[in-house]
């Protein structure tokens, strides 16, 4: 990696005179045409945390390591955002706990360019802050080849077995049917153990092999547990003032064959319970967005075709007002009526009292943000690498009409876009 070894040699130089320099936070950067693979890389790193996003709908992929500043609530974010041009990466867990902060390095892959930024506190201790950096950069020019895996996979146990899940189920279209609720969004937790330690990064090199059209996601605060996912959907793209989002709701199968699967397709267009359920997610979104939104625009029902299952999506455009920040927008949006359920709080009440599982990372929201831009995934397709434990999720949106049994074989098809990876 002679390149990296070269930049590697540019930062250091500019190290020093950038730690004189007076300003609260410095940053030290350079630039140079590769196509670095973002993952093998910081496999080969031991600085944490560790943040990881490969784009959807662009050829773009981030990664970080290390922390210079950390913010726990949205609005101090915000106003760090406001002061600066820098990016923040993190998010905010299903339950409203944020967690953003500004990395140490940061690393932007857009086509052949690699943009490398070095962030320095200057508001530290001098000595530490220097010692920090060089840390950060000892294994710079590194990368670690990503392999397939080769531990045999064994299940454990499901958080709730499917009598108890389904019980779930009647008891949210008790709620529904009272009227308290319109819909709720019950997931499952499934425990695998693995023959040796599971490397969470080809873990993730596999999914990005076979899921596409998504999100690919990591985010470790230690070596000992990495969230990791695959994620369908957009919770929202910002670039300035024009705001992207989406409804991603409503669920079927993708048949063996592109005949099996064209079928289930014109059922899922067609189907009402299903149109319902994407609908209460649109209206709960534009709801939410309206304050701070001076037009809103839906697209047309269409389908958004994964590996294993395929969605109803409308595309949902908002032009906001320009003096907003993400924080509102994170606040209005998240959690979205697909992963939480409608109303928003009484389903996040009644999510509290029901799930056996904290849900922290999985259904949250993982992304970048600074001025100009932002976007934000849903971390759904998700699980936890702990050692020799992997914990998988997956939901199923419940409204009025819902089948309990139809429901659970829902969330076990979602579960599959991750667990056959792993038992194939």
């Amino acid at each position: 990696m002679d390149n990296l070894r070269t930049i590697k040699q540019q930062l250091l130089a500019q190290l020093r005179p950038s730690l004189l320099e007076h300003k609260k936070i410095a940053c030290v950067q350079a630039e140079m045409v590769t196509n670095l693979n973002l993952l093998s890389w910081l496999k080969a790193q031991k600085t944490y945390p560790q943040f990881y996003l490969n784009f959807r709908d662009s050829k773009q992929v981030v990664a970080a390591i290390g922390q210079v500043r950390c913010f726990l609530e949205l609005n101090l974010a915000q106003a760090f955002i406001q002061e600066n041009h820098y990016p923040l990466v993190g998010g905010v867990q299903f339950y409203g706990e944020s967690q953003f902060f500004l990395p140490r390095l940061y690393l932007q892959q857009q086509e052949n360019k690699l943009k490398i930024q070095l962030f320095i506190d200057q508001t530290k201790d001098f000595a530490q802050e220097y010692q920090d950096c060089l840390n950060a950069l000892e294994t710079f020019e590194k990368s670690t080849a990503l392999c397939p895996i080769q531990q045999s996979i064994h299940f454990g146990q499901k958080r709730a077995a499917q009598a108890q899940w389904c019980e779930w189920v009647e008891q949210g279209l008790q709620q529904i049917k009272q009227g308290l609720l319109n819909k709720i969004v019950l997931a499952n937790e499934t425990l695998f153990h693995s023959e040796g330690k599971l490397n969470a990064y080809d873990f993730l090199a596999e999914s990005e092999r076979y899921n596409f059209g998504c999100y690919h996601f990591l985010f470790a605060e230690t070596e000992e547990c990495i969230f990791i996912g695959s994620s369908p959907e957009r919770l929202y793209q910002r670039q300035g003032t024009q705001l992207q989002t989406e409804a991603l709701a409503g669920t079927a199968l993708v048949g063996e064959n592109a005949q099996e699967t064209a079928q289930q397709a014109q059922w899922l267009l067609q189907d009402k319970k299903n149109i319902y359920e994407n609908q209460l997610v649109v209206d709960d979104i534009k709801q939410h967005l309206a304050p701070y939104s001076q037009h809103i625009e839906v697209s047309p029902l269409g389908l958004k075709t994964l590996r294993q299952v395929q969605h109803l999506r409308r595309k949902i455009s908002a032009q906001i007002s320009p003096e907003y920040g993400d924080n509102l927008f994170l606040n209005a949006i998240h959690p979205t009526a697909a992963v939480a359920g409608l109303g928003r709080n009484e389903a996040i009440a009644f999510l509290r009292q029901t799930e056996t599982f904290d849900r922290r990372w999985y259904a949250g929201t993982l992304g970048v943000m600074q001025k100009e831009w932002a976007e934000f995934c849903v971390a759904i397709r998700s699980a936890f690498i702990e050692q020799e434990q992997i914990r998988v999720f997956a939901g199923a949106g419940i409204v009025e009409g819902s089948i309990p049994l139809l429901e659970w074989q829902e969330i076990e098809r979602k579960a599959l876009g991750l667990i056959s990876l792993l038992q194939e």
